[in-house]
């Protein structure tokens, strides 16, 4: 009897759809994530921050002019790695927000690298 694990869950918080359907794709087809949701402003982030269970969000810093500080609030609160994904330099983020880094464009390795340092951080 063969022994399945569940692929790791990711959240995405992304507000340019087809970045989003990209990042979704990539988590997915070349990293073995299964995306549990997506979120495209500070609302719907916010909400999926609070409800959705993950192993990591992958966060765009702008979501629709707002910026999505108050999402990685919730998402510290409950002890959730983020990755922030954006065309930012990671200079200009908040201290207290800061997190390992992927500068757009970026490839799945660099996204894949970010994970790890996101959840070695969390698990130490």
């Amino acid at each position: 009897m063969a022994i399945t694990t569940a692929a790791p869950r990711a959240i995405v918080f992304e507000d340019h759809s087809g970045l989003a359907s990209a990042l979704t794709d990539l988590l997915e087809a070349r990293l073995g994530y299964d995306v549990a949701a997506c979120a495209g402003c500070i609302e719907e982030a916010l909400r999926v921050a609070h409800v959705t269970s993950c192993d990591v969000a992958v966060v765009d810093l702008d979501l629709q002019g707002v910026m999505a500080y108050p999402a990685l609030d919730e998402l510290k609160r409950r002890g959730i790695p983020y990755v922030l994904a954006t065309g930012s330099s990671p200079r200009d983020v908040p201290t207290r927000y800061r997190a390992p880094t992927v500068r757009k464009p970026y490839s799945a390795q660099q996204l894949a690298q970010a994970i790890q340092e996101a959840s070695a951080a969390r698990a130490s």
